[in-house]
């Protein structure tokens, strides 16, 4: 069960990685926010493998985990990337909660698609039943965030399309990651991973000729996209950790990290000061109770 200890260490550091991701991208571009993020935390992977001896084996891997690695790299600079295309554009409690609860829903639907035994122990009607509502639950929240107007007052919705398609591929590479990957040190991955990432992002800077912008990116928000980074790092580490242990139960991982919407949600009303505390509630209450639903079939 120690895959719960990860799983929760990650929900903290998601949290943290949602709120200095706003924080820090208030000026700068969503290339530039994804391009110095990633640099910073193939930095902080790299320290890691460092620290845990992972030097000798960090390039020892068969062609295909090359492959799949390429694959999750790639699918990760989308999702960044996209991520702070939409986060740019929305309040913040609109974009977490809806966020959070639209990979919520994809992740674990591919998890009932591709690990049914798991998510619904052995497959029982009862299971297969509360997971399924629990996937409706969370349906229903999503679809009340993107109707309620308090919730989300954008007249143009396309910070919905960068936001979805950045859950498509996170929800994908982890399951890549769980799938293909699992036999594999986690912070190997991430350092892989991130390293293709950040290839991807600078290369689009120089393309883009946005180089001159992360030169002359503020120290204040710098400071925020590395303290996201830090945990961004983390977040990977523990998720992935918690993923590939033998016994873990990835929907059960992916709803104790889904927690940090609410954590997020507090945040903005104690600190962002968001006013829609009834309709955030709403929201909250009926992705929080697809999640227990989600947790029971995996346990009972």
């Amino acid at each position: 069960m120690e895959y719960i200890l990860f799983a929760f260490l990650a929900l903290f550091a998601s949290a943290g990685n949602t709120i200095f991701n706003r924080l820090g991208a208030n000026r700068a571009s969503a290339l530039t926010n994804a391009t110095v993020k990633s640099f910073f935390i193939v930095i902080t992977c790299f320290l890691i493998c460092l620290i845990h001896g992972r030097l000798p084996v960090l390039y020892d891997l068969s062609g295909e985990d090359w492959i799949w690695i390429a694959v999750v790299g790639v699918f990760t600079a989308a999702n960044w990337f996209l991520y702070f295309l939409a986060i740019k554009r929305t309040h913040l409690e609109t974009f977490t909660n809806f966020n959070a609860a639209d990979f919520l829903f994809l992740s674990n639907l591919l998890f009932l698609i591709f690990t049914f035994s798991a998510v619904t122990n052995g497959g029982k009607p009862l299971n297969i039943a509360l997971y399924v509502t629990g996937l409706v639950s969370v349906l229903i929240g999503i679809i009340y965030i993107v109707i309620n107007k308090k919730l989300n007052p954008n007249k143009k919705a396309m910070w919905l399309v960068y936001a979805c398609f950045s859950c498509v591929f996170y929800a994908t590479l982890v399951l890549i990651v769980k799938l293909k990957l699992s036999h594999l040190p986690t912070d190997v991955i991430s350092f892989h991973e991130m390293m293709v990432c950040f290839g991807l992002m600078f290369i689009a800077s120089l393309v883009t000729k946005n180089i001159k912008e992360i030169v002359h990116i503020q120290w204040r928000e710098l400071i925020y996209i590395f303290l996201g980074a830090l945990c961004n790092a983390l977040l990977t580490i523990f998720r992935y950790t918690a993923l590939n242990e033998p016994n873990s139960i990835p929907a059960i991982v992916n709803i104790i990290i889904g927690l940090d919407f609410i954590i997020v949600s507090f945040a903005t009303v104690f600190f962002f000061k968001a006013k829609n505390k009834v309709q955030l509630s709403v929201a909250v209450s009926l992705v929080f109770a697809g999640m227990i639903l989600n947790l029971l079939a995996g346990l009972i």
